[in-house]
């Protein structure tokens, strides 16, 4: 009996609640497509560097921008949109949703889309991937849709691009949703904020697939097949969330008089 419960439970949840409720977590397409997604920029010193790079093998991704950062760097928004990528929604101060109240949640969500002014669109996806339940009702009422992801690189912990090459090339598997990182906006100590590696990386992959694999943006991705909806239930670490200080470039950015901390 309880076996069959789990079981109609599961069932009711993939049937009902995730296509509801759910993050979507990929695509099941024919297509050989894949949508690389940056996370915690912009970053004056990478993002630019990704937009040459990108547009030197005819690729796009898709940016979840912090909006605290947007607004400080407005200039990197416009040119990311101008060349073809998508921004999207990554809260306006990167704070861990799922321990925040509603009107604190829903506030990061709503500021998110509005420091992307004009180039927000229905995409968000939360810092840390934390998320539940709650954050999905949120979302769902905002009109927004979460997007995850369906593999990463640990990109945010040290790596050789050797090592980083490795991961990306398994992890890109037409249809899914790939996890990087232009920048760390929040980072704990053993953190690796310096993004060289990866766009190394990222450049070897772009020349090594070219012309097998198309690296377009999460909504085109969307439109080539039926997206993969999965619930989510992730609340992460107490002590990974008191551990997190500025990162990098949310310091570079204060140090320029660019308030961006935490309203």
């Amino acid at each position: 009996m309880r076996r069959l419960t789990r079981s109609l439970r599961s069932r009711y949840d993939d049937l009902v609640l995730a296509p509801r409720y759910g993050a979507i977590v990929g695509v099941r397409t024919s297509l050989p497509m894949v949508a690389l997604t940056f996370d915690d920029g912009p970053n004056p010193d990478v993002t630019p560097r990704l937009i040459d790079m990108f547009a030197r093998h005819g690729a796009q991704a898709t940016h979840f921008l912090v909006g605290a950062a947007a607004e400080a760097r407005p200039d990197l928004v416009h040119a990311l949109t101008d060349a073809g990528h998508v921004v999207a929604n990554h809260t306006y101060s990167h704070r861990s949703l799922v321990r925040l109240s509603r009107d604190e949640r829903r506030s990061e969500m709503i500021r998110g889309n509005e420091a992307l002014g004009p180039h927000a669109t229905d995409l968000m996806r939360p810092p840390f991937g934390h998320y539940d339940m709650e954050c999905a009702r949120d979302t769902a009422s905002l009109g927004m849709r979460c997007v995850m992801w369906t593999s990463h690189v640990r990109d945010w912990q040290p790596a050789t691009s050797g090592v980083l090459i490795d991961r990306l090339r398994a992890a890109v598997v037409p249809g899914s949703i790939v996890l990087l990182h232009e920048a760390l906006y929040t980072a704990t100590p053993a953190n690796a904020q310096n993004r060289e590696a990866i766009v190394e990386a990222v450049d070897v992959i772009l020349s090594e697939l070219a012309g097998k694999i198309r690296f377009g943006t999460v909504p085109e991705l969307l439109k080539s097949g039926r997206p993969i909806m999965k619930l989510i239930d992730r609340h992460g670490d107490d002590e990974f969330i008191a551990a997190q200080v500025p990162g990098t470039v949310q310091r570079d950015l204060e140090r320029t008089g660019d308030d961006i901390l935490t309203p």
